[in-house]
């Protein structure tokens, strides 16, 4: 199935070489977001946030044909 992925942040770096220049990737289908995470290569303690067609999700959560991701992560400072 094919979605569009946006990383920010830190996680850029997770999407180079996977994600096309237009934010679309192929993932096989019924896929979850955790499944999505793990297939990007970012680690599992790496604090983050899913939201799907603009709408936070679960990592458990099973995307679908054209899905928008986007996945934030958390920046700590003092």
């Amino acid at each position: 199935m094919k979605i569009r992925v946006k990383l920010y942040t830190i996680l850029k770096k997770y999407g180079e070489g996977k994600i096309d220049e237009n934010n679309f990737m192929n993932l096989p289908e019924h896929e979850t977001l955790h499944g999505l995470a793990a297939y990007l290569g970012i680690p599992e303690k790496q604090g983050k946030v899913y939201l799907v067609n603009g709408s936070p999700r679960p990592k458990e959560y099973k995307l679908s044909e054209e899905d928008e991701v986007k996945i934030l992560g958390f920046i700590g400072g003092g």
